[in-house]
């Protein structure tokens, strides 16, 4: 399965201490390989699916594209804050 990953994901894995960054990466790469698949978040966040890593959690969203469906990593962050600041910014949106 294909992923394509966003700007803030991309900015926030670059971010972190190698060993976090490392793990972040091979963890995309699994969901690519089909080795993890995402869990789906409910309520305000339906549509959305989750992967932990470590303490931190990344967002996803199945997408149905062109050339068939695929993940796009859409935010990441830590988990105490990530579902928080995720619903302010699905509310902007």
């Amino acid at each position: 399965m294909r992923v394509t990953v966003e700007p803030q994901p991309r900015e926030f894995i670059r971010r972190q201490p190698p060993d976090v960054r490392r793990q972040l990466r091979e963890t995309i790469h699994a969901i690519e390989r089909g080795k993890i698949f995402p869990e789906p978040l409910d309520e305000e966040l339906e549509g959305f699916y989750k992967v932990r890593v470590e303490n931190c959690r990344i967002i996803v969203q199945h997408v149905a594209g062109e050339a068939g469906p695929f993940f796009r990593v859409v935010f990441i962050e830590r988990r105490s804050v990530v579902y928080e600041m995720f619903r302010q910014i699905i509310a902007l949106e």
